[in-house]
C-alpha cells in the first residue's frame, strides 16, 4: 500500500444509552404490555426488559410472550421460540401465540362435537332454528375473540402459579386497543353462549367445548381484575420522535386511559447529539415532537432510548436492559 494512504474503518458501533431511565417495575407486578406503533421497537424493548426482571430477580419466573400478528421475539433473541413455553435462560421462558391459529382450533373443535352430538339427538328432537344459531355462533363472535384467546391463555399459566411476570409483546395500536377493551365484550357474548346450551343441556352436551369456554370465561374475568390494579398491570407505551408516532401514541393513551395504568414512555431511537450537521437537524426535530409528547402527557415518565448498534441476540439485548432500567 503506498505510504500515506489509509484504510477506511466504520466508526465504533454505539452502546445502549437512555436518558431518564425508570425504575424497574415493581415486585407486585404480574402483566407488563409493551405496546405502541408497529415498528418503533416494542419486541426489542419487551425482550430486553424480561432479561433485565430475570437477572435481577432470580426467585421469580417471566414469561415473555408475543400475540403480534407478526411474531419477532425469535428473531430478536435469535432462539427459536413457538406456541409454548420455551426456556430462554434461568427465570424465562418465551412463547409466540399464533391467535388466529388458536380460535381456528376452538371452531374446528366446536363444529366436530356440535356435529356428533345433532347426527344423535335431530331424528328425535326439532332443532331447525336453534341448529343454524348454534353452527354459526363463533362466526358471529365478537372481533378480537382470537386475541383475548392468546391473552387468556398465559393469564391461565400466570394463574397456575407457573409464571409470576407476564412481559407482554402487544400487536401494533389498534390491535391493542382492542385486545384491552374486549374482554368485558366477549364475557357478555360467552353469556349469552352458555344460555343456549344450558337450554339444550339435557340433550345437547359438548364437554370439550364447554370446558375450554369455561375455561376462557375464568381467565377472562383475571384478565380484567389484573387490568383494574395498577400496581399488578400496567403498559410501556414504546414511541419514536416523529409527528406519525406522536400522533398514533396521542390516540392510544387516550383509548387506554380508563383500560390500564400507562406510567412510562419510551421514546425509541432517539438521535444521540453530535457534531453531524444532519444529525443536529433531525435532533433539532426529535426535540419538537418529545415536547409536545411532554405536554400531552406531563404526569408520565418519559425516558429517551439512543440509537444504538442492533441489539439482536441475548447479550445485546441484556446490555440494553440494563441500560433502559435505574440500578435496583
Amino acid at each position: 500500500m503506498p505510504a500515506g494512504v489509509g484504510v477506511l474503518s466504520r466508526p465504533a458501533p454505539l452502546a445502549p444509552r437512555v436518558e431518564g431511565a425508570p425504575p424497574l417495575p415493581s415486585p407486585e407486578m404480574q402483566l407488563l404490555i409493551f405496546g405502541g406503533k408497529g415498528g418503533v421497537g416494542k419486541t426489542t424493548l419487551a425482550c430486553a426488559t424480561a432479561l433485565r426482571l430475570a437477572a435481577e430477580r432470580p426467585d421469580r419466573e417471566v414469561l415473555l410472550v408475543s400475540t403480534d400478528p407478526a411474531p419477532s421475539v425469535s428473531v430478536c433473541l435469535d432462539q427459536t421460540v413457538g406456541p409454548e413455553p420455551t426456556r430462554v435462560c434461568t427465570g424465562l421462558a418465551a412463547m409466540e401465540i399464533d391467535a388466529q391459529t388458536e380460535f381456528e382450533t376452538l371452531k374446528r373443535q366446536y363444529a366436530a362435537e356440535l356435529e356428533r352430538v345433532l347426527a344423535s339427538v335431530l331424528p328425535n328432537l326439532d332443532l331447525t332454528f336453534d341448529r343454524h344459531v348454534m353452527e354459526r355462533i363463533l362466526d358471529l363472535s365478537p372481533p378480537g375473540l382470537d386475541e383475548v384467546m392468546a391473552l387468556s391463555r398465559a393469564a391461565e399459566l400466570l394463574a397456575a402459579g407457573t409464571y409470576d411476570l407476564l412481559v407482554l409483546d402487544a400487536a401494533p395500536t389498534g390491535h391493542l386497543v382492542r385486545l384491552l377493551e374486549m374482554p368485558e365484550l366477549i364475557d357478555r357474548w360467552l353469556k349469552v353462549l352458555f344460555e343456549v346450551l344450558l337450554k339444550y343441556r339435557n340433550v345437547l352436551r359438548l364437554p370439550d367445548v364447554s370446558e375450554r369456554l369455561v375455561r376462557l370465561s375464568r381467565n377472562l374475568k383475571r384478565v380484567r381484575a389484573l387490568l383494574a390494579d395498577p400496581r399488578r398491570a400496567a403498559l410501556y407505551t414504546v414511541t419514536i420522535p416523529t409527528e406519525m408516532a406522536y400522533e398514533e401514541t396521542r390516540d392510544l393513551l387516550a383509548a387506554c386511559e380508563r383500560l390500564v395504568s400507562a406510567p412510562v414512555v419510551f421514546i425509541n431511537l432517539t438521535t444521540p447529539g453530535s457534531d453531524c450537521p444532519l444529525c443536529c437537524a433531525l435532533r433539532c426535530r426529535e426535540s419538537r415532537v418529545e415536547d409536545k409528547l411532554a405536554s400531552l402527557v406531563p404526569r408520565v415518565h418519559r425516558a429517551l432510548v439512543y440509537r444504538c448498534r442492533e441489539p439482536q441476540g441475548q447479550e445485546r439485548l441484556r446490555e440494553l436492559g440494563r441500560a433502559m432500567y435505574l440500578p435496583r
